[in-house]
């Protein structure tokens, strides 16, 4: 992290801002448009050398105390000075869904090779007119609202973001290159102090002079995405050189790979300052979507033949959604995703190395080189273990020998991104595998091999140079630990919400949850555990403490969003159990998806 100045002029000490001391005017004050108000002159110290002389604020803040240094436990149970008073932080999101019209059926399985399944499907969805609403339902629960807070103030601030008539892609490059410029003067670089471990800095580049060269427009893009990177990356000191060179490559492809990137740019940029997203924003992200869908359909029409090598790449070239999808799960409906993951299937599976007779060797897809066939297959198990929808492929989950050296490589997999350990996205297909193969007739012996995995699965989690990441992202590990083995018992094993082994682990967890305050870290990488936790959650204050969380999270108060959705979800399947007097059951979650967000 960039550590502030002692010597450096005084409009950057009175502001606390790192100064670069250069004279006679520094370059902070220039670029932020302050005046700079000159350096202090030089003293001599009881050595004889000469130092800048210090202000009185200074002198104060010297005196103050040391933190003490934090030692932290490996031990399963977790670190003994875990506790409430951790302070964190908060933050949010809003929406927009571009229609997107395909064939297929939104619970349709891809073609692959088929097995017979006695999974216990819903019997009948409910037509159209008895989609969710809030007040169709009775309940007699003090901890459920009648409906959700849609206004919850956004700790992030920022100046509002610019946008461009999207209906002409080939002017925004000259025209975003030249708004970077009064963004980057809005912002004076202050961000960059806001960032614990220095994800910002390493991210970005120094400044050029003129802001209307290529040079200074990629500073603008990288600026962005490293804004965007610490609030939705869970590891970003994993992310940041991978994602830097992938940036940099396709900013200097060529012109029109520079315009697309500076367009996800400005709204990944504009997200990070705030999920509120105007008219324009909105146009923004739907050209984008639109886009993303139209070189996805371009490609699969596509009949001529040229070389393997030449496929595959024209291939990855389509499946770059990585960021688009991103986009969407915080600006868009869950029925966008859907559709957009569901264009997508068939270039994915084209670009998979497996022949089109055998599944895709998940691991091998997880672990890839290509990050976006890795994150297609871990958005596609997302999908499936926070709806109830079946996966859009059935995938084999042998680990090939070949693919070792990925696995401990470090560089691949998406650990980083979710926070969920690549080898739990393995063994939640695993899971669905075999409840779909075996419906309730599961032998006990998976169950028991499953368990054991589950236990032994570890994470590649480094500790954080910032004692409260170390601190938050251990508890992210533990919750999704014990959320494995409630997935395991609810969807292998059919057990319902008042399953004695369920009661417990939804105890634990939400008294490790518990453990740190509530804010944008880490609830916003425990979201998607916490919607399989609420399927089983059947006390009401442990019903309660989830709701407030998920609240906590702006995603989870835009309406129209994913995360608005999850959330109606949930409080959909608790009310309709509450008036039934049953407890919940896996398949209510399919339910509920179907009935708050159409899929």
């Amino acid at each position: 992290m960039m550590t502030r100045s002692t010597g450096g002029c005084y409009t950057c000490k009175r502001r606390k801002k790192k100064c670069d001391e250069t004279k006679p005017r520094c370059v902070r004050c220039s670029q932020s448009g302050r005046e700079c108000e000159g350096y202090a002159p030089l003293e001599g110290d009881s050595r004889g050398i000469r130092v800048r002389a210090k202000s009185g604020l200074e002198q104060t803040a010297e005196s103050v105390s040391q933190h003490r240094p934090f030692n932290f436990s490996d031990s399963v149970e977790g670190p003994s000075w875990l506790n409430a008073s951790t302070s964190l932080n908060t933050s949010g999101q809003q929406i927009s869904s571009s229609s997107l019209r395909l064939p297929s059926d939104s619970g349709s399985r891809f073609s692959q090779p088929s097995q017979p399944s006695n999974t216990e499907d819903i019997d009948s969805l409910p037509p159209p007119e008895t989609i969710w609403n809030p007040d169709t339902l009775p309940t007699n629960s003090t901890l459920l609202t009648n409906e959700l807070p849609v206004n919850l103030p956004s700790q992030r601030a920022g100046p509002p973001p610019m946008f461009f008539d999207v209906s002409n892609p080939a002017g925004y490059y000259e025209a975003m290159t030249s708004s970077y410029e009064s963004t980057y003067s809005e912002t004076g670089g202050d961000d960059l102090e806001d960032d614990a471990e220095g994800t910002k800095q390493e991210m970005c580049i120094m400044p050029a002079l003129d802001p209307n060269t290529p040079d200074n427009a990629l500073l603008y893009v990288l600026r962005s995405y490293a804004r965007w990177m610490t609030l939705v990356v869970f590891e970003p000191s994993k992310a940041i050189h991978p994602l830097k060179e992938i940036v940099v490559n396709k900013f200097m492809h060529s012109p029109a790979e520079r315009s697309k990137i500076i367009l996800l740019s400005n709204a990944i940029g504009s997200l990070a300052k705030t999920f509120e997203l105007g008219p324009q924003g909105t146009s923004l992200i739907a050209h984008l979507h639109t886009e993303a869908c139209q070189n996805l359909s371009n490609f699969i029409a596509d009949r001529h033949v040229v070389e393997h090598e030449i496929d595959m790449q024209n291939g990855l070239a389509a499946l770059d959604l990585m960021e688009v999808i991103l986009v969407q799960r915080y600006s868009g409906s869950l029925l966008s995703l859907v559709r957009l993951m569901e264009a997508a299937a068939p270039v994915f599976r084209r670009v998979c190395p497996e022949p089109t007779d055998q599944y895709v060797n998940l691991p091998r897809a997880i672990f890839s080189p290509m990050i976006n066939i890795r994150h297609f297959a871990t958005t596609d198990i997302i999908i499936s273990i926070t709806t109830g929808r079946p996966m859009l492929f059935r995938y084999n989950v042998d680990y090939p020998p070949d693919i070792l050296d990925q696995m401990t490589d470090g560089r691949y997999g998406m650990h980083w991104l979710h926070g969920i350990a690549d080898q739990y996205i393995v063994l939640l297909a695993r899971i669905n595998n075999i409840s779909e193969e075996y419906g309730a007739n599961v032998s006990p012996q998976y169950v028991s091999e499953l368990e054991d995995q589950i236990r032994e699965a570890g994470t590649s989690t480094e500790r954080s140079a910032d004692p409260i990441s170390t601190i938050w992202r251990f508890v992210v590990w533990r919750c999704w630990k014990l959320t494995m083995q409630i997935y395991l018992y609810m969807v292998l094993c059919r057990a319902s919400a008042d399953d004695p082994r369920v009661l417990k682990l939804v105890k634990a967890y939400v008294q490790l949850t518990e453990t740190v305050n509530p804010g944008r870290n880490p609830d916003a990488f425990l979201y998607i555990p916490m919607i399989i936790v609420g399927v089983s959650a059947h006390r009401e204050q442990d019903r309660a403490v989830i709701q407030q969380r998920m609240l906590s999270l702006e995603e989870c108060n835009k309406p129209g969003c994913c995360g608005y959705e999850a959330m109606n979800m949930l409080i959909d399947l608790w009310r309709r159990t509450e008036a039934e007097n049953r407890p919940a059951v896996w398949t209510d979650l399919r339910l509920s998806a179907f009935r708050v967000a159409h899929v």
